[in-house]
C-alpha cells in the first residue's frame, strides 16, 4: 500500500462528531481536530533545543485595525478563536478589519501566508475557509468554488464549483480529494442541512466521478454537519444521521463506488452509532452506555466517557477502546488494564497520535496546576508526569508542544520531551494570551513546521525559530 494511501485512510476514518454531539456525549471538542485547525500532529524538525530567535507580527501592521481570526466560519455558539494551518514551512491565517461591517460576521477579510521568519509572503481576499489534509497542499473556499492555493505565493486556479459543507473538512486519499458538499440549489435552511459527496483530482480539482457530486437523492434528509468518510475499504463509505424525536441521531452507512460515485447500498447503524471498520460503535445519551458491535453481536457494553483521539476513532486498529479509567479489548470484552488510582476529577483521557501513549490530564490540588500523566498504552504503567493543558498538544517526532495556562494571568509555550516529560524550553506569552481573554478567546496553536513554532493571539502572532540539531 502506498504511503499516501495509508496516511489518508488513517485521517479519513472519522466519527460523526457534529451529529453525535446532539447526544450530549461529545468529548472535549477543543482537543480534537477541527476544520481549519490545521491538525494537532506535525511532521517537524526536532524542537527540543531552545529557539534562537523569537519574533512577533501584529495584525494591525498588515491590516489597519486588524485582528487574527478563524480560518473558517464559526457557529453562533462558538467563540471565534484565531487559528491557522501549516503548509510546508508557511503558516496560513486570516485577519479581519475590526472597523469594517464584515468584521461583525464570520467571514475573514484577508488570508495571509507567513514565513517561518515572520515575513508576510502574500495576501488574498475573498476566501471563507481553508484546509490542509496533509500539511503539503492547501485548499480554500473562494466564493462558491473550492480552489487549490499555493502556500508560498497565494496563487490559485479556477478550482471546482463545489461548496464544502459546514462543519466538515476535505479528506485526501490516494491522490483523490473527497469533499462533503452542499448541493447546488439546495435549501440550506432545512434541517438537517442537505449534502452530497464529491471526488476531485487532488491537483487539478477536476471531478473524478463522471456525474459530479454523488448521493444527492439518496442522502436527502441526512445531516450535512456529521458525515463520516471511511476510505479503508474497497468502496467509499459515508455514515450520516437523521434527527429523531428522542434527540439521538439515527445513523446510516452508505457505500459509494470509488470509480463512479454510484450509491451501491446502505446499512442502518442505529441511534448514536457510527462505523469504525470492522466494528460499529453506539454511544448512549449522556455517556450512559457505550456498545461495540461486530455485525449484530455486541462485543462490549460499558458505561463512561470514551477516550479522545487525534483521528477521532474510539477504537484502535487492534480493537481496543478506552472508557473512563479502563482500557478494554473489544474482541474479548475484557479489561486490558485499569488506572482508577489516577482519580475521577480529571479533565480527560486521550490517546497520543501514534496510539503508543495515553495522556491523563487533571487538576493537581497540591500544585494548583494542570498535570498530565502519560501512560504506556500497552501496559498502563506511568511513563512520566509533567505540565498539563486541557487542550491536546501539537505532537512532533520528539516533542509535545503546548500552551500551558491558568486562563487568567499566565500563558506559557512549552516543549516537552515526549520520552521523559522534561520541559526542554518554555517561553512566556501571557501578554498574547490576555489579548482576547475578556472575550473568552484563547490563543490558537501551537502550530509547528519544520522551521518554526507559532502561537496566534487576538492581535499578535508569535514565532519561535532557529532550533539547533
Amino acid at each position: 500500500m502506498p504511503a499516501a494511501r495509508s496516511t489518508g485512510r488513517l485521517a479519513a476514518a472519522v466519527t460523526l462528531v457534529a451529529g453525535l454531539a446532539l447526544s450530549g456525549c461529545e468529548a472535549d471538542g477543543d482537543s480534537q481536530e477541527r476544520p481549519g485547525d490545521g491538525g494537532r500532529t506535525a511532521a517537524a524538525a526536532p524542537v527540543l533545543r531552545e529557539p534562537a530567535t523569537t519574533w512577533e507580527l501584529r495584525a494591525d501592521t498588515v491590516v489597519p485595525g486588524g485582528r487574527f481570526a478563524p480560518l473558517a466560519p464559526v457557529g453562533d455558539d462558538e467563540v471565534p478563536q484565531p487559528g491557522g494551518v501549516v503548509v510546508g514551512d508557511v503558516l496560513v491565517t486570516a485577519i479581519t478589519d475590526q472597523g469594517s461591517d464584515e468584521a461583525a460576521g464570520a467571514t475573514p477579510s484577508l488570508l495571509v501566508g507567513i514565513s517561518s521568519g515572520g515575513k508576510v509572503l502574500w495576501k488574498g481576499t475573498d476566501y471563507t475557509g481553508c484546509w490542509t489534509p496533509d500539511h503539503t497542499a492547501l485548499y480554500c473556499t473562494r466564493g462558491n468554488a473550492l480552489v487549490r492555493v499555493d502556500a508560498e505565493t497565494g496563487g490559485s486556479g479556477a478550482g471546482a464549483g463545489v461548496r464544502v459543507a459546514p462543519g466538515t473538512a476535505p479528506v485526501l486519499d490516494d491522490g483523490v480529494l473527497y469533499v462533503v458538499t452542499t448541493p447546488e440549489g439546495a435549501d440550506e435552511t432545512g434541517y438537517p442541512p442537505p449534502f452530497a459527496i464529491a471526488a476531485l483530482d487532488a491537483t487539478t480539482l477536476e471531478s473524478v466521478w463522471p456525474g459530479g457530486p454523488a448521493g444527492t437523492a439518496q442522502l436527502a434528509g441526512f445531516g450535512a454537519g456529521s458525515p463520516a468518510l471511511d476510505l479503508s475499504g474497497e468502496e467509499v463509505s459515508v455514515a450520516a444521521w437523521k434527527e429523531t424525536p428522542s434527540g439521538q441521531p439515527d445513523a446510516t452507512q452508505f457505500e459509494l463506488d470509488r470509480a463512479s460515485g454510484k450509491v451501491l447500498g446502505s446499512t442502518p447503524l442505529g441511534k448514536s452509532a457510527f462505523l469504525e471498520r470492522p466494528w460499529t460503535v453506539r454511544r448512549g445519551f449522556g455517556n450512559d452506555r457505550l456498545d461495540v458491535l461486530l455485525g449484530d453481536e455486541v462485543l462490549l457494553r460499558v458505561e463512561g466517557q470514551p477516550w479522545d483521539s487525534q483521528d477521532q476513532r474510539l477504537t484502535t486498529v487492534e480493537g481496543r477502546v478506552g472508557v473512563g479509567a479502563t482500557l478494554y479489548d473489544v474482541t474479548t470484552g475484557r479489561p486490558v488494564w485499569e488506572r482508577s488510582d489516577l482519580g475521577d476529577d480529571l479533565t480527560g483521557w486521550r490517546w497520543t497520535a501514534d496510539r503508543a501513549q495515553v495522556a491523563v490530564t487533571g487538576y493537581d490540588t497540591k500544585s494548583q496546576k494542570m498535570l498530565t500523566t502519560y501512560l504506556d498504552a500497552e501496559t498502563g504503567k506511568t511513563l512520566w508526569s509533567g505540565p498539563g493543558s486541557d487542550l491536546a498538544p501539537t505532537e512532533t517526532p520528539d516533542a509535545f508542544v503546548q500552551v500551558a495556562s491558568d486562563y487568567e494571568t499566565s500563558w506559557v509555550v512549552q516543549a516537552l520531551d515526549r520520552a521523559t516529560g522534561e520541559v526542554a524550553w518554555e517561553e512566556d506569552v501571557s501578554a498574547l494570551g490576555k489579548e482576547g481573554y475578556d472575550d473568552g478567546v484563547s490563543p490558537g496553536g501551537p502550530y509547528v513546521s519544520p522551521g518554526a513554532v507559532w502561537v496566534v493571539g487576538g492581535s499578535t502572532l508569535v514565532g519561535f525559530t532557529g532550533f539547533a540539531d
